[in-house]
């Protein structure tokens, strides 16, 4: 027997009422993306409901609530309705490396977004873990912080000139446990492959760094390995201070900044061009206190060379 359009309709807004009876569960805000093509925004959960808009595979959208077929979403200032099964928080894993020639660093942002929080921010070189890769953000990890960096300025490689000081320097391994072994990588990740392990007291030449990890040779070998395993001999590198020192960029720029304090997230007193004479006070793991026209302030050691 055949059923009569009215019949149909009948079933149809059933349906569509059945649908938006359904509760929505509340969440705390989270991104996710859209996988699987262009992607609806309707302005109800329906899909007989407006559409607000079309979103690609790859963009990030903040889910506010959801039940099993329809997510409530904000997307570029728009709010609405998308179907569940078209996000996706990623699984896109893997390493890359942030690339940057700011002498700043990449900022890790609480969300996809350059309005978004900035949690803290990574020098050129950097490895990352790629958490969920989308077309203009990824949700990355680096240590414990979880965040998201602009694909812009993340690369496959680690770029030549971003692995730090172009002075080499004396370092010593040294684990926790006497019996304990450091890897040498042939990347700044601890899923790249072994090329050796080394145990207390070997003696290794650092020739740069790229985020937790040294660049460096050891027994005729060149690869990584952490720094939090590897004692510097900084009386190798620098002579006795104060002393004399000349500023470079290994990131190409033509200026450095010069710092009230120890750390990115410091005041910049000033920017100063490469090629200006510092005096260095005190040499500190990563910060200098340096005087600079009567001044003082921090430049990283990664920014200067002995004067000759």
């Amino acid at each position: 027997m055949q059923k009569s359009r009215q019949y149909k309709r009948c079933l149809q807004a059933l349906t569509v009422t059945a649908a938006l009876a359904l509760p929505m569960v509340s969440l705390a805000d989270e991104y996710m993306m859209v996988q699987g093509g262009k992607l609806n925004l309707r302005q109800e959960p329906s899909l007989e409901a407006k559409v607000l808009g079309q979103y690609p595979t790859g963009t990030w959208m903040n889910v506010h609530e959801e039940t099993g077929e329809w997510s409530k979403v904000t997307v570029n200032g728009k709010q609405g309705y998308v179907m569940s099964k078209f996000l996706t928080d990623g699984a896109s894993s893997g390493t890359l490396y942030v690339k940057t020639n700011t002498g700043v660093g990449l900022n890790l942002r609480e969300e996809p977004s350059m309005s978004g929080a900035i949690i803290t921010s990574f020098k050129s070189g950097t490895a990352v873990k790629v958490l969920s890769r989308g077309t203009e953000w990824s949700k990355v990890q680096v240590g414990d912080a979880v965040g998201y960096m602009s694909n812009r300025f993340l690369t496959g490689s680690v770029q030549s000139g971003s692995t730090g000081s172009t002075q080499t320097k004396q370092g010593v391994v040294k684990n926790p446990g006497a019996n304990q072994v450091l890897l040498l990588r042939e990347k700044p990740s601890t899923d790249a492959r072994v090329l050796g392990n080394f145990r207390n007291g070997t003696q290794v030449t650092i020739t740069g760094e790229s985020g937790d990890f040294y660049k460096v040779t050891v027994a005729g070998k060149s690869g990584y390995m952490m720094k939090k395993f590897i004692s510097v001999n900084t009386a190798s590198t620098f002579p006795t201070e104060p002393f004399t020192a000349k500023l470079i960029n290994p990131n190409g720029n033509s200026i450095v900044n010069f710092r009230k304090a120890a750390g990115l997230s410091a005041p910049i007193i000033k920017t100063l061009p490469v090629g200006t004479e510092i005096t260095v006070n005190e040499i500190g793991e990563t910060w200098c206190k340096v005087t600079v026209d009567g001044v003082d302030g921090y430049i990283s050691r990664y920014f200067f060379t002995v004067a000759h």
